[in-house]
């Protein structure tokens, strides 16, 4: 039965298409070649994953689990694509509270051996349960050792330790690398074309199916040329199920070099089979065609129609563009599709349930805005529009704005014209945010209202903020979206409760947010969210004023003779990630609740991370709240980045570049399956237009050489982290976390939107075509790989270092291929460090001097600290010595209960344990374990 199995994973490996190719490892048939660590070792024919046997490992012992091949495998991962590419395996747990606090890893590796030439994932990134788990390990996410050979894998190991004393069953089965974007499958999409093969399709330029660069499915359609007629699509007649009033039609657009478009092309969708009978027609210049990937998407009641064109019989799409020179084009995943409206006909009949909301700021401001005029900056700018006062890392797309509202700061992009920016007190600027929701299918918003938005003296923010919620109130109307008012509580103190009671009746009373059908309604009563209950510094934000504030909007105030049920409402919680800790004065509060939302922003960094925090904090969260009937809403965010504003602040310790790279959209996509995993069914999306901490997912400027340029100032574009994403991508992803919920997708292992790597620039195109350039540490060197598929006249790469991202040294040079067709890799080490962030670029010069530079990555030295913790054993006073300053002290015993805590500050702590019970215990110094006994 097993060797049917084999034969069926290689079958697959052969005959699958790229995107999921399978590469086995073992098949766990055997004992040959299997270590235990000391653990008895068994095949196991009880229920394994597949096939007749896995392997059982039975003790208590720290290794689990060591396999070693006598012949090396090829896993068929090259190096640029470790972002799609998957160690996984079946692993049976018998009891997991068994485990040990201290962490564990999985292991390959090329050498035979751990720890040389290795790929590592810790185990506190797995999501493991009693019973059968699928263990699935991405090899981007991987921590790395040396330089493993993926054509030539021969080792393989777990390690967990497990508590004192215990003993643990543990099952391995089917371990094999998988390969390749397996995005998510929609159901009930309306898709017209899924351009993932030539059938049907012609133009003037021969086409062909790219597996290599697409946006969803296996393939985009591809054309290389300077014909005229793109592409052309015949189908047999395809019902839309759209309107003409709401449907909308989208497609993905690749084009080489946009400034090789002569003139307006046409895009064109008829029922006739032809062009210019029964169409709909748009004017391709009009969609702002840039370098690189373009998301299209049309609304049907904006084309110029001509005849009758049938929306249950569309068979003809068409795209036509004259060109000045040959370009490159690929489109791909035509889809007819209607938003769903989030709000109902009556709205107490609405619910979170379901839903996907963005917060909102609406927090930035012009100094023509108002009468008078509010003459600032608000949220762009510490002070004068220039570079050194500027408060936003994130530089917005401004394509879609209208033109005549933006306003010129003194900053000037790369080729001299003037950097605008918009404000939200237009109405213009949130009905283009509200239309964008609508086309991402985003149910609505939380709108942020902070305690200074009411009680400031300056006339000026009230005047902007009420301003804003007006645009609110319409823009949600007119695309069918939802909003809620979410205070900003996290600047509490002794008169806030009052503050906030007195302008809910107010903007209830004079603004009418509850009587429209546009605002959220949760469990019969309007939503109103309290964000940052028991975060206010000030100690007169008390539990009990809080207790009392939550208990008038759920009950009222019957001494009260202004009191009404009109200001009733269901009341959501934002709290820290730690609320569970906190006291039980607040425990109280939290447990009136109807909705609780901890905020997870900053709380990690990676996948990985954000794998730990589900475990650690979704998980236990949902199963606390579950009884007790009160809603969780799960908090998750692109990245993030605060370097200007914190360089404006004048505190250059938190001023990091790019501190939470988005990572082309794998790191939301990760919290969003997570979270749906973990039985969320409403997700808070943090933030829409936040720009100030780069968290936002409105449409962003894809090139770095796009934002503004002549100063000190560094903002962050799409293209940081080497992909080429659209301007709307983030929200792209955003409305997939919503069709899942919805049923209308699965949750997918990879990022649904294919993250495809930069291959061109903003302007002329790069001497090489740039696949990937990335740095990685090795103790105190930095190892820097970059690949490329093509090289035109090119000359060399110099390697250049920075210690500010800002003045950049020559510190190597290695010489291209000239001319090549093929994928070409290239390494330099930077060796001796001393610890710190460094920041790395390449300048890829052409043989005619000319030259383009390479997106920045950095590479962070960690100083390795050298930790003695004595006596051990130890009966009395347990002591810690560090050559560097200690920071944090954690201690816990072999059950993993935290015994101590502390922050010394200094190199050496002392501890006295003399009352403690005899056992093992794991101390933890800065990130560095030590074991101690206790007779």
């Amino acid at each position: 039965m097993k060797t049917n199995c084999l034969l069926l994973l290689l079958l697959l490996a052969a005959t699958l298409p790229s995107r999921a190719q399978v590469t086995p490892f073992d098949d766990c048939e055997s004992l040959t070649g299997w270590g235990g660590g000391g653990n008895a070792l068994s095949l196991d024919s009880d229920a394994p994953s597949q096939g007749t046997y896995s392997i059982k490992s039975e003790g208590g012992n720290t290794e689990r689990f060591r396999r070693t091949l006598a012949s090396p495998i090829n896993t068929g991962i090259g190096p640029t694509e470790l972002n799609i590419a998957y160690l996984q395996f079946s692993l049976y747990v018998s009891d997991v509270t068994k485990f040990s606090a201290s962490g564990g890893q999985f292991e390959i590796t090329s050498s035979g051996n751990p720890d040389t030439d290795e790929y590592n994932w810790g185990t506190a990134s797995v999501n493991l349960r009693n019973g059968w788990n699928n263990v699935v390990l991405r090899l981007s996410a991987a921590g790395k050792q040396g330089n493993p050979n993926l054509a030539a894998i021969n080792f393989f190991r777990y390690y967990k330790p497990i508590n004192a004393g215990e003993s643990v069953v543990i099952k391995i089965d089917n371990i094999r690398f998988t390969k390749g974007y397996e995005g998510s499958v929609l159901n009930g999409a309306h898709i017209f074309s899924a351009a993932d093969n030539t059938t049907g399709w012609s133009g003037a330029d021969a086409l062909s199916a790219d597996t290599g660069n697409k946006i969803l499915g296996s393939a985009s359609i591809v054309k290389t040329g300077s014909g005229t007629n793109w592409f052309t699509f015949n189908s047999a007649p395809f019902n839309t199920t759209v309107t003409e009033a709401d449907g909308v039609v989208k497609f993905w657009l690749f084009v080489s070099d946009a400034t090789q478009m002569n003139g307006n092309g046409n895009i064109v969708f008829s029922s006739s089979g032809q062009a210019g009978t029964d169409e709909y027609r748009w004017n391709l210049a009009n969609q702002k065609i840039q370098n690189g990937w373009n998301h299209v998407i049309l609304h049907l009641e904006s084309a110029a129609k001509t005849g009758n064109p049938n929306l249950s019989a569309i068979n003809f799409f068409q795209i036509s563009q004259a060109l000045n020179a040959p370009v490159t084009a690929r489109v791909d995943e035509i889809e007819f599709y209607e938003p769903a409206p989030a709000t109902t006909p009556v709205p107490s009949a609405n619910t979170l349930n379901g839903k996907v909301m963005f917060g909102y700021q609406g927090w930035f401001g012009l100094p023509t805005d108002g009468n008078p005029t509010h003459n600032w900056w608000l949220h762009w700018f510490g002070g004068a529009p220039d570079h050194a006062n500027a408060t936003v890392d994130m530089w917005p797309y401004l394509g879609d704005y209208p033109s005549n509202e933006l306003v010129a700061t003194n900053m000037v992009y790369g080729n001299g014209t003037p950097a605008k920016l918009f404000s939200s007190y237009n109405y213009n600027t949130v009905d283009q945010h509200f239309k964008w929701m609508r086309e991402h299918e985003i149910d609505g918003v939380f709108q942020q209202r902070f305690l200074q938005n009411f009680r400031t003296g300056d006339s000026r923010v009230p005047r902007h903020f009420e301003k804003v919620i007006e645009n609110v109130q319409t823009a949600s109307l007119k695309y069918g979206r939802v909003y809620a008012i979410m205070y900003d509580l996290s600047g509490a103190d002794a008169t806030s409760t009052e503050a906030v009671i007195a302008d809910w009746k107010r903007l209830v009373d004079e603004m009418g947010v509850t009587s429209e059908s546009n605002y959220l309604w949760h469990k019969g009563k309007p939503l109103v969210a309290l964000w940052g209950l028991g975060l206010a510094s000030s100690p007169d934000a008390t539990a009990a004023r809080s207790d009392k504030l939550v208990k008038w909007f759920r009950d009222g105030d019957p001494t009260d003779p202004t009191d009404d049920p009109k200001y009733r409402a269901t009341i959501m919680g934002g709290l820290n990630n730690n609320w569970r800790t906190h006291t039980a004065e607040w425990l109280a509060v939290y447990d009136q609740l109807d909705v609780i939302s901890p905020w997870s922003v900053g709380r990690y960094s990676n996948e990985s991370g954000a794998n730990a925090f589900a475990i650690n904090s979704v998980r236990p969260d949902m199963a606390y709240l579950q009884p007790k009937n009160i809603d969780y809403m799960p908090v998750i965010f692109p990245g993030f980045s605060w370097f200007n504003l914190q360089t404006v602040r004048n505190n250059p310790s938190a001023a990091i570049k790019n501190s939470i790279p988005r990572n082309g959209g794998s790191f939301l996509w990760q919290q969003s399956q997570n979270v749906i995993n973990e039985g969320a069914n409403m997700v808070y999306l943090a933030m829409f237009d936040e720009v100030d901490e780069s968290t936002s997912f409105f449409k962003m400027e894809k090139f770095a050489d796009h934002t503004p340029k002549g100063g000190n100032t560094w903002f962050l574009s799409l293209d940081a982290d080497g992909f080429d994403l659209t301007p709307d991508w983030y929200m792209g992803i955003a409305g997939y976390t919503k069709k899942v919920l919805a049923g209308k997708a699965t949750n997918s292992l990879s990022v649904p939107l294919y993250p495809n790597a930069l291959s061109t620039t903003a302007g002329q195109p790069l001497p090489v075509t740039l696949v990937s350039f990335g740095a990685q540490t090795e103790q105190n060197n930095a190892l820097l790989t970059w690949h490329t598929s093509q090289e035109v006249n090119s000359s060399h790469f110099e390697i250049q270092r920075s210690t500010d991202a800002k003045t950049f040294t020559t510190i190597g040079k290695i010489n291209s291929h000239q001319n090549s067709n093929a994928n070409n890799s290239y390494s330099y080490t930077d060796t001796n460090l001393p610890a710190g962030q460094f920041y790395y670029r390449l300048k890829m010069t052409d043989l005619d001097n000319s030259f383009a530079y390479s997106s920045i990555v950095t590479a962070k030295i960690e100083r390795a600290i050298a930790v003695n913790v004595y006596p051990n054993p130890v009966a009395n006073v347990l002591a810690v010595q560090s050559d560097a300053r200690i920071l944090q002290v954690a201690i816990v015993n072999s059950a993993g209960r935290k015994m101590h805590f502390a922050t010394p500050g200094k190199p050496y702590f002392e501890l006295n344990i003399a009352n403690w019970p005899s056992g093992i215990y794991i101390v933890n110094v800065d990130g560095v374990e030590r074991k101690v006994v206790k007779p």
